[in-house]
């Protein structure tokens, strides 16, 4: 392809997001499905780039555009509000993910007559919502931050639970048994690293910011530390996910930690740094979901598959509505965001890179689960898209940006 003409290309998408923001903020519509229908052209329908040519790269684009967002998503947490939903979002996800992964195995495999360790390792896929595609949404609406945080913090959980237990399927099935206890063992490790490195990465950072935060390239030397953070986090079998979500609330919240640091500077994190971040996230972003749907591939539809798609759409939307049902019995306060929460349902991320895994490893049966993934992908945010115009429109103000 030639040179001239991907810049083209790629300033047309810029142009494409920019204008997706400014249409939501008039209209309460997710550019979501905007930008994944350009990628859909771009790939499938034109054939301008095959699928197969982006798959190898879907694991290190999508893995940062996770850490650009939730690392912003970190930054715009009150953590006075984080303690107080941390509760309500961890039983949200439990419910929300754990049911999800057993439903839609459940019906993979006694209905559809999968493998039961195939049937739960698609459900574990699909069982997540995105928080690349939440967080960014629900910080552009004017909802209370109590809300923005529950829904950043369950959908930042979810991620992390998906990933964790998709690769110790993996290995279960490439492996053989290696015992009941070992995914709760490793989830449990996985969340405890994250969390205490990534508290120890975020009080460190403080101190180096209270050195060079007025300094040129202040916010390029913090992203480093960001990338550092994950990567480091992971290699030691952290949650690197986590660490970052971790890494951004200390960082966005350094006036209540600069006390305990000895720090009279209690702004560290200044506005030049958050605003660098916000380009950051808006490029990424905006790319990613070109790129997902680029990576769509329509050579397995027919109707056995359509049929498939919309059954595992519909346990998946029963899911959310039962879940969130429980939440609000048990926090009656959160009544009044029930059908915002009921949206939030969208696949995005993490279940793209993880639908990719399965045939990385040589999994016999696992041919179908990007296709059947992209269709939920494409499926959810349809819905998350009509629940956001309908919230917007009910709540127009209630605080937020």
């Amino acid at each position: 392809m030639d040179v001239a003409f991907v810049f083209l290309i790629a300033g047309i998408i810029i142009m494409a997001g920019f204008f997706g923001n400014v249409f939501f903020e008039k209209t309460k519509i997710s550019d979501v499905l905007l930008l994944l229908c350009i990628g859909i052209f771009l790939g499938p329908v034109l054939g301008l780039i095959e699928p197969q040519i982006l798959a190898p790269f879907a694991e290190y684009f999508g893995t940062l555009a996770l850490i650009i967002i939730l690392f912003e998503g970190g930054m715009d947490m009150d953590i006075d509000k984080l303690l107080k939903e941390f509760g309500t979002a961890s039983l949200l996800v439990l419910l929300s993910f754990t049911i999800s992964t057993v439903s839609l195995a459940c019906f993979l495999h006694f209905v559809r007559g999968w493998d039961l360790l195939l049937s739960l390792l698609l459900g574990a896929i699909l069982g997540c919502t995105s928080a690349p595609v939440v967080i960014p949404i629900i910080n552009k609406m004017g909802i209370k931050e109590e809300t923005k945080t529950l829904l950043s913090i369950e959908s930042a959980l979810s991620d992390v639970l998906a990933v964790i237990c998709t690769i110790s399927l993996i290995e279960i099935i490439t492996l053989g048994y290696i015992g009941i206890k070992t995914p709760f063992r490793t989830i449990f490790s996985s969340f405890s690293i994250a969390i205490v490195l990534g508290l120890v990465a975020g009080l460190f950072w403080l101190k180096i910011l209270n050195h060079f935060s007025a300094r040129k390239y202040a916010y390029m030397f913090t992203l480093a530390a960001v990338l550092t953070t994950f990567g480091a986090v992971s290699f030691l079998g952290g949650s690197g996910a986590m660490a970052i979500l971790v890494f951004g609330i200390i960082l966005g919240n350094s006036h209540d930690f600069s006390k305990f640091l000895k720090i009279k500077n209690t702004s560290l994190v200044n506005s030049t740094i958050k605003f660098f971040h916000g380009e950051m996230t808006f490029f990424i972003r905006t790319f990613f979901f070109v790129y997902i749907g680029m990576m769509v591939s329509f050579s397995w539809i027919d109707l056995d598959f359509v049929l498939c798609s919309l059954a595992l759409l519909l346990i998946i939307v029963v899911v959310r509505y039962m879940s969130v049902g429980v939440t609000v019995a048990l926090y009656p306060e959160k009544k009044n965001d029930r059908g915002l929460m009921m949206s939030m349902l969208p696949r995005g991320l993490a279940s793209a890179v993880l639908a990719t895994l399965p045939a990385s490893a040589n999994i016999r049966g696992s041919e179908y689960f990007t296709d059947l993934t992209f269709a939920i992908i494409i499926f959810t945010n349809l819905i998350m898209t009509v629940g956001v115009f309908v919230a917007g429109k009910k709540e127009p103000t209630k605080g937020g940006h």
